[in-house]
């Protein structure tokens, strides 16, 4: 029997997995399906509106309310003029609730998925069968479709208040999906075998710098990793943080609070650093030029401040840690002389050749293979027989009855026997099918291999990132460059890992959801940034940067008239120091969610996010105040 054919386990796995996610990735595609035959079925009626026809969502301009200075005189002036306002702002609060019940959900869901797996085992229903609910459960609880869900909502209450051409209109016009397009090409890319080797060695040389310690490679990675974003944009520099923090420090299964210290760490660094470029990080990108921000600006102001911050703020935690640190450096410590060892010694290119040749000596001296063959067999007839036993008990008299031609049955009956044969073999023992018949065999441990990365390779790589990056306005040009890039990755397969399309997919969907909501939520954004002070619109923009995405903040605060160079400083660093707060404050979250929640059990707490990313968001407040 030859040892390295596959008898199932994988196999099993790959089963148990798809029959978790399945149907909630049917349901996120049946949104997008819809929404793309919605906009096939108004292609022509979508023209582009003429000059006079009503605009949609209402200018702010057109409430002729720039001479009140009561913020609520104001909501209350714009919710009567327009009552739509107020139900866009209700569907969107409901989203955010929504955001912050996914961990209940996904509880939920594992209950009644657990309580069916009882049931399956007891035989009271089919092993094939699924809990519906425990499906709808876990769609609901995936952060990346909430805002997607939602906006079917939204479309509705358009629809319902003005009509479908204004819902169309809206959607092909007046939202700009640029943003989302980009990190899902971004992510795709900076998750590349060759692109996280490349990283991964600069940062082992910074690491190595400070130690190289589970402590330094966590600073490392909290401190480079985020700064890194103000040359390679923030999406990017969260995509290799948080693969690299998984790696690294995650798989080294820490507690539950230092985990959620470490991705609110994450989220808050990566927000403020990207401030030391005006192109990196999408609140900055919103006003760079409108307000003329250049790069030197963005270092005065606010680059600086940003990294002491990040710097200040790892320490804090790092003090508050200091404990589990010392405890978790012995697993680290033996992780790497594992890694280190076998790179050097045990390459597992040579040892898969030797094991290859002695495992077919064996079988061929043993015989394994022929006997388990002849055994199953065996197996198969007996159960055959039986189960042709059973049907011709069962359904004999019918047959007879109908007329219904032997042969013709009995032809069936070996064909569909035949199909469930080979179903069964493929699941648990495709090592023991022909090989034209086994299912392909993938790897679990292909993603971890210590093979080098060929220079070529790496370079094409980052030639893609680059050319992504300086197109990052032109989708046009960026999508067919990842088209490009995925043709060259099946070419190239031997030194690439497994690209995975699902997790940037999510991502993307998540944040269209969020700008399409974002983009009627000016009525009462716009209003509340323009009548505040400098540190009340400094805490303001926070604030409101945990329940939408900053970058709607500080676009929407490009729309107020008469913005001082103070009051734009104030909402901009508002903006980035709340970026951490929630998985929607800032566009890279939701990526860096998608890589670090299997370490929380799929099931991350959006109040666990909120504790622990107020302290460093208070951190870099204080240093946005004192130093403005």
């Amino acid at each position: 029997m030859s040892c390295g054919k596959n008898y199932g386990l994988d196999g099993l796995g790959r089963e148990s997995k798809m029959k978790r996610y399945w149907k909630p990735g049917l349901l996120v595609l049946l949104v997008f399906l819809c929404f793309g035959l919605m906009g096939g079925a108004g292609a022509q009626a979508a023209e582009k509106p003429a000059d006079d026809a009503k605009a949609f969502p209402r200018s702010l301009e057109s409430y002729g309310d720039d001479d009140v200075d009561n913020i609520l005189a104001i909501l209350k002036n714009r919710v009567k003029q327009e009552p739509f306002n107020l139900i866009a702002t209700l569907i969107f609060l409901c989203a955010i609730i929504h955001t912050f019940l996914t961990s209940k959900f996904m509880v939920i869901a594992h209950k009644w998925e657990h309580a069916h797996e009882q049931k399956i085992k007891k035989g009271l229903v089919d092993k094939n069968s699924v809990h519906h609910g425990a499906e709808l459960f876990h769609f609901l609880g995936e952060v990346e479709a909430v805002f997607g869900l939602w906006v079917i909502a939204l479309l509705g209450a358009v629809f319902f208040f003005y009509d479908w051409h204004t819902a169309v209109n809206y959607i092909v016009y007046e939202v700009n999906f640029v943003e989302a397009e980009f990190v899902v090409v971004i992510m795709t890319l900076a998750s590349t075998r060759p692109i996280l080797k490349l990283t991964e060695s600069i940062m082992q040389k910074v690491a190595n710098l400070l130690g190289g310690s589970l402590t330094a490679w966590w600073f490392t990675l909290l401190t480079a990793g985020p700064i890194l974003g103000s040359l390679i944009t923030e999406p990017a520099a969260m995509t290799i943080s948080a693969l690299l923090l998984a790696h690294k420090f995650y798989d080294l299964e820490p507690s539950a609070k230092l985990k959620y210290a470490t991705i609110g760490l994450l989220f808050v660094n990566i927000s403020v650093g990207g401030t030391l470029s005006n192109f990196a990080a999408p609140p900055v990108l919103m006003v760079a030029a409108p307000w003329k921000w250049d790069m030197m600006y963005m270092i005065v102001h606010f680059g600086w401040k940003a990294i002491l911050g990040i710097i200040i703020s790892n320490m804090i935690y790092y003090y508050i840690f200091r404990k589990e640190f010392r405890g978790l450096q012995e697993k680290f410590t033996i992780k790497v002389l594992k890694e280190e060892i076998q790179r050097k010694y045990l390459n597992s290119r040579e040892l898969d050749a030797e094991f290859y040749k002695i495992e077919a000596a064996v079988d061929e001296e043993l015989g394994f293979a022929q006997v388990i063959d002849q055994r199953l067999k065996e197996l198969v007839d007996k159960i055959k027989n039986r189960l042709a036993d059973r049907l011709r008990d069962r359904h004999l008299p019918s047959i007879v009855k109908e007329g219904l031609d032997q042969s013709l049955v009995k032809e069936a009956f070996e064909q569909r026997f035949e199909e469930i044969r080979l179903r069964e073999m493929r699941k648990f023992l495709p090592g023991l099918l022909p090989e034209n018949e086994r299912p392909p065999f993938r790897d679990p441990e292909w993603d971890n291999r210590d093979d080098p990365v060929p220079a070529w390779v790496t370079l094409v790589h980052v030639f893609f990132m680059v050319w992504t990056i300086v197109n990052a306005h032109y989708p046009e040009l960026f999508i067919p460059g990842l088209l490009f890039f995925l043709g060259f990755s099946q070419v190239t397969a031997p030194f690439q890992n497994r690209i995975d399309l699902k997790p940037a997919l999510l991502v993307g969907f998540f944040l269209g959801g969020l700008v399409i909501h974002g983009g009627v939520q000016g009525w009462w954004i716009a209003p509340v940034l323009g009548n505040l002070p400098e540190i009340p619109l400094m805490l303001g923009a926070t604030v409101l940067t945990a329940f939408n995405d900053n970058a709607a903040i500080t676009f929407l605060s490009t729309l107020v008239p008469n913005f001082t160079d103070t009051l734009k400083y104030a909402v901009v660093a508002g903006a980035v120091a709340g970026g951490g707060l929630t998985v929607i404050a800032n566009a890279p979250n939701p990526a860096g969610l998608s890589i670090l929640k299997k370490y929380f059990g799929n099931e991350v707490s959006p109040a666990g996010i909120l504790k622990f990313a107020l302290l460093p968001t208070i951190v870099m407040l204080c240093l946005f105040i004192v130093f403005r």
